[in-house]
C-alpha cells in the first residue's frame, strides 16, 4: 500500500524551524523535507513509513510550505507558484492507492481537483467543534475525537478512529532532571477556547506569585473571525480587519510557542504538563498534547473525562474541573515529586507500548481495506 499523505503547516513554526536550521532556497526537497520530519513536527499523526524514509509506502509533505514545494517544483520542471497544481503533479508521480490528507478543512475543495480513480481518499479532522465538518467527496473519515466517528457511522458514512501514537525517538528526549515545574503549550484563540483562556491566565497569576517555575508558551491569534468565506482562500488565512485585542497581562507573561523538537526537548524537562481542551470537547478528551505528555515523561493534569483506552485517570496522571483542582494537583505533584516522577516514567512506557507508531500504521491499513 502506498500512502501519499500531506499536512498543513503554521505561520509561526515555519520562521523558527529555517532560522533554526538555517535554511535557504538552494536546499533541495528531499533534505528539507528529512530536516522537517527529523524535527518531529507533527510526528505523532504522521505515518511511520513516512517517519522511517520508505517511500515505496509513504510519500509525506507539508502542502502549503512553499519553500518546500517549491523546491520540489524546481527539481521536476514546474514554473508555478500553484500550491495545488504541485501537489497534483506530487501525487500523479507517485501514483499512490491512497490519498490522505489532514488538511480537507483548510484546503479549499482541493479533492474536487482530483477527480476519482482508483487512489481511496480519507481525511483527517481533529478540529473540534459542536458538529464535525463532513467532506463527502471522500471515501473515509479519521479523527482522534470517539464523538465524531459516532457521528459519521451515524449517516452511514465509513469512519476510523486513529489515535495519535509515541514515535521511539522521544524516549531518549525524556530527562531524568527535570527543572521546569509546569508547563501549558498551545493555542490561545477565542475561537474554540474561551474555557481554556481562563485557566492559562489563571495558571499564569499562579506562577508570578508561587515559588514554581510555570511557564505558558502559547500560539496567540489577536483575529476575529469572519462571518464569511473568500472564495479561494483558507479559513487559516482569514483575518478580520478588527483584530481582538488580547489581554496585555497574557502577552506580558506568555512565552513563544513551540514546535518539533523544540517543544519535545522542553516537555522532556517539565515536571508537569497541564492539559486542557476546547469548548466542545464534552465528555470524551483526546488530544496530541495527551501522548506528547505522557509519551516524553512528563506527569499529565488533565480535564476530567473518557478518556482513550490504557489512560487511567487517577493511576497514570490527575485530572481537575475547575482551576482550584487543577492547583491542588499541581501542588499535590510538586510536593511529592519523586513518587509522581516514577508514575510518570510508568504511564511513559505504558502509552509508548500501547500506541506505537506501528500500531497506529497498521489500523490505518486495516480501514483502508475496508473501503
Amino acid at each position: 500500500m502506498k500512502v501519499f499523505q500531506c499536512l498543513h503547516s503554521y505561520p509561526p513554526h515555519i520562521p523558527q524551524f529555517e532560522e533554526r536550521y538555517g535554511i535557504t532556497d538552494e536546499m533541495d526537497f528531499e533534505s528539507l523535507r528529512r530536516l522537517i520530519i527529523g524535527d518531529g513536527y507533527g510526528s505523532a499523526y504522521i505515518l511511520a513509513p513516512a517517519l522511517e524514509d520508505k517511500p515505496e509506502e509513504a510519500f509525506f509533505t507539508l502542502w502549503d510550505y512553499d519553500r518546500l514545494q517549491q523546491a520540489w517544483a524546481r527539481e521536476h520542471g514546474m514554473r508555478t507558484q500553484d500550491r495545488d497544481a504541485i501537489k497534483l503533479a506530487q501525487i500523479e508521480e507517485y501514483k499512490p492507492d491512497v490519498f490522505y490528507n489532514m488538511s480537507a478543512f483548510c484546503d479549499d475543495g482541493f479533492i474536487r481537483k482530483l477527480g476519482r480513480s482508483r487512489m481511496k481518499c480519507v481525511y483527517w479532522n481533529g478540529i473540534i467543534e459542536a458538529r464535525p465538518r463532513t467532506f463527502r467527496d471522500y471515501d473515509g473519515q479519521l479523527s482522534l475525537h470517539r464523538p465524531y466517528i459516532e457521528h459519521w457511522r451515524s449517516l452511514g458514512l465509513a469512519a476510523c478512529e486513529l489515535q495519535p501514537a509515541v514515535p521511539a525517538i522521544w524516549a531518549a528526549l525524556a530527562g531524568n532532571e527535570r527543572p521546569l515545574d509546569v508547563l501549558f503549550y498551545g493555542q490561545y484563540a477565542r475561537a474554540f477556547f474561551k474555557v481554556r483562556n481562563g485557566l492559562i491566565q489563571q495558571l499564569l497569576e499562579y506562577g508570578c506569585t508561587s515559588d514554581h517555575d510555570v511557564r505558558c508558551h502559547l500560539q496567540c491569534d489577536t483575529s476575529r473571525p469572519t462571518l464569511f468565506r473568500i472564495p479561494g482562500l483558507p479559513w487559516t488565512h482569514i483575518r478580520s480587519p478588527f483584530a481582538r485585542r488580547i489581554n496585555p497581562f497574557i502577552l506580558e507573561h506568555a512565552l513563544p510557542p513551540l514546535y518539533g523538537g523544540e517543544l519535545y526537548r522542553t516537555i522532556g524537562q517539565a515536571k508537569i504538563v497541564v492539559n486542557a481542551y476546547t469548548d466542545h470537547n464534552q465528555a470524551f478528551k483526546s488530544n496530541m498534547r495527551l501522548f506528547e505528555a505522557t509519551g516524553l515523561g512528563a506527569f499529565l493534569i488533565s480535564e476530567e473525562g473518557a478518556y482513550p483506552e490504557g489512560f487511567d485517570p487517577g493511576m497514570d496522571f490527575y485530572t481537575y474541573r475547575d482551576a482550584d483542582g487543577m492547583f491542588e494537583q499541581i501542588e499535590r505533584v510538586l510536593q511529592d515529586w519523586p513518587q509522581h516522577a516514577a508514575i510518570a516514567e510508568s504511564t511513559r512506557q505504558k502509552v509508548g507500548s500501547l500506541y506505537s507508531k506501528e500500531r497506529q500504521w497498521q489500523e490505518f491499513k486495516a480501514f483502508i481495506e475496508t473501503l
